[in-house]
């Protein structure tokens, strides 16, 4: 334990916690529309498809050697136009959504694959293949930091915006229509908004675990509210408790923190959902 306080006082492990938090905010609030609106492969599609971006953005810096094209602006620019093709796919009546997100998800990251055989080794360090699939909060620093603080206000200010308009389209987009609101601008405002959301925590858990993070906590969430705003609330205190448990325990047994926190959520939605069926088992059998 004394190891673990005396980790708190190094600068990387402080960005470490703060990062996690923004990213708990923001999944607990993005991640209950994601959940209520049944949008979680649509989370999927975008996430994965921003590793092509991190692609993108590794060649052009090392063939190109444009300094300003980070892997993270690389992933916005992918992951913002996956979502806006899954919206204008939409309007095509011979299309599936899900057809477009397997294209989409499976055309970013083989893209990812190409643009990294043509990048320059030494580009990529201290980055890694599994540092970009999988996370390395280590690796976040002051200047992502301050990126991701940024971020969370501008989206969270945006969702107070909106917040009327898209409770009234994530429960009834028929009446959300009727009542003039317009329901494709929204809708793809909240695709974009998935998509900011998506690379800002890839930040923290890699893109493999973008998924676990933006859904388990609003599932969790959703399992005792019903009401948006109760659902945010509960999802962004599961996520900020059982990521700070994550974190501790990944820094006494030395194991991956991003890794270990997908894997703590995980197992608590477990227990919750087997503490959920117990319940209603028992109150069946009373009536």
């Amino acid at each position: 334990m004394t190891n673990v306080i005396d980790y708190l006082g190094i600068p990387l492990i402080q960005n470490m916690f703060v990062a996690t938090v923004l990213a708990c905010i923001l999944c607990g609030v993005i991640g209950t529309y994601v959940v209520i609106n049944r949008m979680v492969s649509v989370t999927g599609g975008i996430a994965h498809t921003t590793f092509g971006g991190v692609g993108f953005a590794y060649y052009v810096m090392s063939v190109f050697a444009v300094s300003w094209m980070t892997p993270m602006i690389g992933a916005l620019i992918f992951s913002i136009a996956a979502a806006v093709v899954m919206v204008v796919c939409k309007k095509v009546d011979e299309l599936r959504e899900d057809s477009v997100i397997g294209v989409l998800w499976a055309v970013g990251m083989a893209a990812g694959v190409i643009f990294m055989c043509y990048v320059d080794r030494s580009v990529l360090v201290p980055s890694s293949y599994e540092t970009i699939l999988f996370g390395n909060m280590l690796l976040i620093d002051s200047g992502k930091l301050h990126i991701m603080e940024g971020v969370t206000v501008v989206i969270l200010a945006i969702v107070a915006l909106f917040y009327r308009d898209l409770r009234i389209l994530t429960f009834d987009a028929d009446f959300a229509r009727i009542s003039g609101v317009r329901t494709q601008a929204l809708d793809l405002i909240l695709h974009i908004l998935i998509a900011v959301t998506c690379v800002m925590v890839a930040n923290v858990v890699g893109i493999v675990m973008i998924m676990a993070l933006m859904t388990i906590p609003a599932a969790m969430g959703c399992l005792f509210s019903r009401g948006i705003s109760g659902t945010m609330g509960r999802a962004t205190a599961y996520a900020l408790t059982l990521s700070a448990a994550g974190l501790f325990l990944s820094l006494m047994t030395d194991t991956p923190p991003g890794a270990t926190v997908v894997l703590v959520i995980g197992l608590a939605f477990v227990i919750v959902l087997l503490y959920k069926m117990m319940v209603s088992r028992r109150g069946i059998e009373k009536s």
